[in-house]
């Protein structure tokens, strides 16, 4: 690939970076209004369609669509081919959501459910709308439509959510959030890519079964795998467990949302261009993952230690119980941030068999710990999952390095100033914090002297005890802030 085609693509990076930001925002913004108006128990039908809202995000948004982005020569009867299938494919989930609304409501235990899912049927027909005008847009490296056409939809959708909560529509506020976003971002794509190919051949649809079928699958199980503990803790241990797990669950994906999507959404075309070179995609994994572990190590890490801080100065003392629950899932939200651009380096690979190895293999082990863990209630099926990722981090860390060319050493070099640095970091925001609760001032004030301690013996320290890895992060945050992803992989 070009230097200017690189450039040109790493320049939407700061656009992907501020959707990513308006969309963690704005999401968390949005649950966090919804669980402090609700209440725990409320809140737990907010909480289990958020589950059946993000399995049809991640089975639709990237799967089919992600050929659109990988094959060197796009004909319009491939785009065609994926705009039926995909079309096809969110029909059907929408039927089915449809039929099963009442078994999945009465399994879960939650029967209000029901009818919300019904009205979140329409969802999937949307996304399938969508997805082909987003993956034409990503191939063509037009970020900053990708970039702003999220911005504004996620905004509004969340603004109307409120409005609607505020007026007294409990739960339903979350339907009117999400069919509002959903119905903005498609009107913005459409308008920018255009309406696709309708046209489609036998080779358009076996280039789709070949290469976005086995990512689609392969994302429908990891997100199943991913999903599990939410429905055993529903099944099992109710619908307000599952409140209490789903708000440090949200918290723990905020770094995994920003920074995982901002560097997947960037890395997987230019990988896609230049997978013949794996020096150069080793080189751009690594960057990125020291970038991802200098932002994700410490904020999963004060989130944890100033845990009591943050649930209730955010959230409102009747959710207390989530803290035990943020601490164990901390561990969780920082290897899933290290290792999420990996599904990049796979598919821009066209390596869709490692995709797909990487679904089924975290399932084999995830679940079996959950219901591991349930005797321990919300927090030992949190432990679990934490345990649990922990064992597979080096598996697919030494699989990645099979294909691109760097060793597991090289991945744990990349990381070690961060971590360290955090860890000292953090033991002082800890004393700060644990200093305000002493003296008996105000909770918030504990989280914002614990917060700012961090925060400066973070940057202190890593200037410290590694000078060339504190320059390397600070250069690449500042070439990416600018779009410059090009440098940051030199």
């Amino acid at each position: 690939m070009s230097v200017s085609t690189a450039e040109t693509a790493a320049s939407g990076a700061k656009w992907t970076v501020a959707a990513m930001i308006a969309r963690q925002v704005g999401r968390l913004g949005f649950v966090v209004v919804l669980a402090r108006m609700l209440g725990p128990t409320e809140f737990a039908v907010a909480a289990a369609a958020t589950i059946y809202i993000t399995f049809t995000a991640v089975l639709l948004e990237t799967g089919l669509a992600s050929g659109i982005v990988q094959k060197d020569v796009l004909r319009k009867q491939d785009e065609g081919a994926t705009f039926w299938t995909m079309t096809g494919i969110a029909v059907l989930l929408s039927g089915l959501t449809v039929l099963l609304a009442v078994p999945v409501s009465d399994f879960l235990g939650i029967e209000r459910l029901a009818p919300v899912l019904a009205v979140l049927a329409i969802g999937p027909l949307l996304k399938g709308f969508t997805v082909v005008a987003s993956a034409r847009l990503q191939r063509e490296l037009r970020f900053r439509v990708l970039g702003l056409g999220e911005v504004v939809a996620v905004l509004m959708g969340a603004g109307l959510g409120i409005a609607a909560a505020m007026m007294g529509a409990s739960y339903w506020a979350l339907v009117v959030q999400q069919v509002a976003t959903d119905l903005i971002v498609l009107a913005i794509w459409l308008v920018a890519a255009g309406l696709s190919s309708f046209r489609a051949d036998r080779e358009g649809f076996r280039h789709v079964w070949r290469f976005g079928v086995p990512v689609m699958v392969s994302q429908g199980i990891g997100y199943a795998t991913r999903s599990a503990d939410n429905v055993i803790i529903s099944r099992f241990l109710g619908e307000t467990a599952l409140s209490f797990y789903m708000v440090p669950y949200r918290i723990m994906l905020v770094p995994v949302g920003v920074l995982g999507t901002v560097a997947n959404r960037v890395a997987f075309p230019i990988i896609s261009r230049i997978q013949d070179d794996k020096a150069r995609i080793a080189s751009i994994y690594l960057a990125m993952t020291r970038l991802i572990a200098a932002i994700a190590v410490p904020a999963m890490v004060a989130a944890a230690v100033l845990a009591p801080e943050l649930i209730e100065t955010v959230f409102g003392p009747e959710w207390l119980p989530a803290v035990p629950v943020l601490i164990a899932l901390a561990a969780t939200g920082i290897f899933d941030s290290l290792t999420t651009i990996g599904g990049s380096v796979f598919m821009g690979l066209g390596r869709a068999d490692m995709t797909f190895r990487w679904s089924w293999i975290p399932m084999v082990v995830t679940l079996p710990a959950f219901f591991a863990g349930l005797p321990w209630g919300v927090v030992g099926v949190a432990a679990a999952y934490s345990l649990a990722t922990m064992v597979l981090v080096p598996f697919r860390i030494m699989d990645m390095g099979r294909v691109t060319g760097f060793t597991l050493v090289d991945w744990l070099r990349a990381l070690w100033p961060p971590t360290a640095a955090t860890a000292i970091a953090a033991a002082a925001g800890w004393l700060a914090a644990f200093g305000v609760r002493q003296a008996g001032l105000p909770v918030p004030l504990g989280l914002v002297a614990g917060s700012v301690v961090i925060g400066a013996g973070y940057l202190l320290v890593l200037r410290l005890i590694s000078a060339a890895a504190f320059t390397e992060i600070m250069t690449a945050g500042r070439l990416l802030a600018r779009g410059k992803l090009a440098g940051v992989s030199e």
